[in-house]
């Protein structure tokens, strides 16, 4: 997920980032009850209090040279209930997520419906530390692997990788935030996507796919959703012809 703020400041950000999530995370409590959960989130949130996200990513995009390319933020809890509410997850589920940041999504996601959670992201910090507690909080065995970019036998995976190179056909839900990402980039997040089966689920956040194809994706519903940076339109898109 991406902060919107590019030419923030390292201190500024993580400052902004930290008041925002905090007050957020007041409000998403509620959604901590499961017990593995409540765990893993507070060894996530004390790693990152000391190392925070919003300067990893910038670090990370700087090596990179994008040096206007966007930062980090996260979905927040009540968000995210939300979106998971509106899909009626279960455990024969599989969910992909595009841009998986830290990881904490799919594992929540997993913890409160059972469903098979995997995660994509090109920066190894996040992806190194999200394995490290996906197999100390969903798996049995608790071996540190390593930089995994294959996934696991644990119901919740985080990879490291392109996720371009993604094979989309064993999905029946995705989601993806495109609230930072150029018109350009959006538009290879639809051709990826295309290949989902038919009937599949497809989350966006800040991005209509029927508009850039709409021979392959349906609007199936809409609503807004609270983000760090403000409300932002939330479009589900069932994936196939349109239904004559």
């Amino acid at each position: 997920m991406n902060w919107k703020n590019a030419g923030e400041g390292a201190f500024f950000g993580w400052f902004r980032m930290l008041l925002t999530d905090l007050v957020l995370s007041v409000v998403g409590l509620r959604y901590c009850l499961s017990w593995r959960f409540l765990r893993y989130e507070l060894h996530r949130r004390l790693f990152y209090f000391f190392c925070s996200p919003w300067a990893i990513s910038r670090r990370f995009l700087d090596q990179q040279g994008e040096y206007d390319a966007q930062g980090y933020g996260e979905t927040p809890l009540v968000t995210l209930a939300a979106i998971a509410r509106r899909l009626e997850l279960t455990e024969a589920d599989t969910l992909l997520e595009l841009g998986s940041g830290t990881g904490r999504n799919c594992a929540w996601l997993s913890a409160n419906y059972g469903c098979r959670a995997t995660g994509v992201e090109q920066i190894p910090q996040y992806v190194r530390f999200a394995q490290y507690l996906e197999h100390r909080y969903f798996s049995d065995n608790n071996a540190i692997p390593e930089l995994d970019t294959t996934g696991s036998n644990t119901k919740v995976n985080s990879l490291c990788g392109d996720m371009f190179t993604m094979d989309m056909s064993g999905w029946n839900y995705v989601y993806v935030d495109c609230t930072a990402m150029s018109e350009s980039c959006i538009r290879k997040v639809a051709f990826l996507c295309a290949g989902l089966p038919n009937d599949s689920i497809l989350v966006t956040v800040n991005a209509s796919m029927h508009a850039l194809m709409p021979e392959r994706f349906q609007i199936e519903r809409a609503f807004t959703g609270l983000f760090l940076w403000g409300w932002s339109d939330i479009r589900f898109h069932r994936v196939g012809p349109p239904v004559e």
